[in-house]
């Protein structure tokens, strides 16, 4: 079942056009990784379908909503969720404020249930719940990065480069919940970027090549695990 489609998209800012007439689909439960070179468009592709460039000519279908009209802030009442790279920490807000404001549209009963859920995926956060974001640790802002995304209860997430900057461990530590994530929560779908390509294949259904703002090709899981795949493809 198709849950994102991209029909001719092109897109820019700063009157400069960086993606051109790209089209894909993605299905419900599947992982895509956008990869391509520094500066070919996967950020800016990213930042399309989350709104916050909006600068585009073309469609972005999520299920039965159209995106061209909606804002960044619409969307998660839509269904998708946008994790920023560096993750979604407020310095001077404690963990326990995160919580608070990411559930603040929820009754009492349905937020700790949801707490809860997130917590037991991350259950030493329960010993910050007082220590403000800005004293967290890389790996601690990670866990809590990644319990507010899933606190937003979407079923579509877009990452953004979900493992930058993070300490080899830390790295494992959020394949390790974000394979829990496809594996236990079948129709997650997540669309990323990610710079990391042992942890994007190890992830990703399909992974989709950008080439100076061009849809180059999308490639199953069969074909970009074989050997040499990143010069015949993303290189040359």
């Amino acid at each position: 079942m198709k849950t994102l489609q991209i029909e001719n998209l092109s897109a820019g800012y700063n009157n400069k056009l960086v993606l051109e007439n790209i089209s894909f689909d993605v299905n419900k439960g599947e992982v895509l990784a956008i990869a391509g070179q520094n500066g070919c468009g996967k950020s800016t592709l990213l930042k399309t379908i989350a709104r916050i460039i909006t600068d585009n000519s073309g469609n972005i279908n999520f299920e039965d909503t159209n995106l061209n009209n909606k804002n960044t802030w619409d969307l998660k009442q839509i269904g998708i969720s946008w994790f920023v790279q560096g993750g979604m920490i407020f310095q001077t807000m404690t963990v326990s404020e995160h919580f608070e404001l990411v559930l603040k549209d929820k009754s009492k009963k349905e937020a700790i249930i949801i707490k809860e859920e997130c917590l037991s995926y991350f259950p030493s956060l329960l010993n910050y719940m007082d220590k403000r974001g800005g004293n967290l640790s890389g790996g601690q802002r990670q866990m809590l990065s990644f319990a507010m995304l899933l606190a937003q209860q979407t079923d579509c997430w877009l990452l953004d480069e979900p493992t930058a900057g993070l300490a080899p461990n830390i790295v494992n530590d959020a394949l390790e919940f974000l394979i829990k994530m496809k594996k236990q929560q079948k129709q997650k779908t997540m669309i990323m970027v990610e710079h990391n390509y042992n942890v994007a294949f190890e992830l990703a259904d399909n992974v989709a090549i950008i080439k100076e703002g061009k849809l180059y090709n999308i490639f199953p899981k069969k074909e970009f695990l074989k050997d040499n795949f990143l010069n015949l493809h993303l290189y040359n």
